[in-house]
């Protein structure tokens, strides 16, 4: 082969070969999706091959740092209910019980918009008392309950596998570009190197 010819295909197969590699190694995120022989070696994709584990493990994680924390309890603490709680006051006083006290025979006649806003102002107040103990139990009994670790994990190990590698693919599509072409870029200065040695050591001769 012609010196020149080989002294300028080097860098550039080793950039090819860099690049490749690299590819390859993206590809075997999600691929192959079942196990694969070949000879003596065993081969499957990271994400298939992992995805129990991985769905095991950070359900673990969310667990400990979500309800070991008290995070939902905290968020739920956040909630302001005052608004809901004026209306739903409201909606109790004027569309149930005031249609039903002026159904009352005798009774009825007593029961004036003015009576029916004194009960909403009753009413609203007294809810909003309770609503703060009622917040925490309903999150205490939520935290006592629900198997988050459990949910978490399912959900993760039965995510479809074929979804999963189109949203990765779309957010990081500009980062894996990134490595295909970092892969060339170190495969081609390789290649550089190589021819460098070959004119240093005189391996080749022009």
């Amino acid at each position: 082969m012609n010196t020149t010819l080989l002294l300028i295909l080097t860098p550039l197969i080793t950039a090819g070969i860099g690049w490749l590699t690299n590819w390859v190694a993206i590809q075997m995120l999600f691929h192959p999706r079942v196990p694969m022989r070949v000879f003596f070696w065993k081969w499957q994709g990271l994400i298939p091959r992992r995805q129990q584990q991985l769905a095991a493990e950070s359900a673990e994680i969310i667990e400990r740092e979500i309800l070991q924390q008290h995070m939902i309890l905290h968020e739920i603490r956040k909630i302001e209910l005052g608004p809901y709680l004026q209306d739903a006051a409201h909606t109790i006083v004027w569309e149930r019980i005031g249609p039903q006290l002026r159904a009352i025979p005798l009774l009825g006649g007593f029961i004036n918009d003015s009576t029916l806003a004194k009960f909403e102002v009753i009413a609203a107040a007294s809810m909003q008392e309770e609503a703060g103990p009622l917040m925490e139990k309903v999150a205490t009994q939520f935290e006592a309950s629900v198997n988050l670790k459990q949910m978490i994990e399912e959900n993760i190990a039965a995510f479809d596998l074929d979804r999963l590698e189109t949203i990765v693919n779309h957010v990081a599509k500009r980062e894996f570009r990134t490595i295909e072409r970092l892969g060339a870029v170190l495969g081609f200065i390789i290649g550089c190197i190589q021819v460098a040695l070959f004119v240093a050591t005189g391996s080749i001769q022009f």
